[in-house]
């Protein structure tokens, strides 16, 4: 079953790596459970639309003012407008068992 993990406050494309969706701090999951590379995820976007693909990597921002954030990198084939701000990630999840991707591609254009 699903569960929401946090909001996106910003996205933006890295050439060459994909597109990086920058997380709020606070996350709807116990600090003991841990995320995965490769873990699978839905995006629901604000218009209620959504798109599942995976967590290519985690990366934390160092931003100018010395504050951390906590960003997922998303497969090459996610674009900006997957993943706009303000959209909801959800982790793809049997009870706190993550679901691994497992190599088919992405499915970009599901409602």
């Amino acid at each position: 079953m699903p569960k929401l993990l946090c909001k996106i406050t910003d996205s933006f494309a890295i050439e060459g790596r994909g597109v990086a969706a920058v997380l709020e701090d606070e996350w709807r999951i116990p600090k003991e459970e841990r995320i995965h590379n490769r873990e699978r995820i839905r995006i629901v976007r604000p218009d209620g639309s959504s798109v599942a693909t995976f967590i290519a990597s985690i990366e934390f921002l160092l931003r100018g003012d010395r504050t951390e954030s906590t960003a997922f990198m998303l497969p090459k084939d996610i674009v900006v407008e997957d993943a706009p701000k303000d959209s909801m990630i959800f982790l793809e999840r049997e009870d706190e068992h993550p679901i691994i991707w497992s190599g088919e591609k992405t499915n970009r254009a599901e409602q």
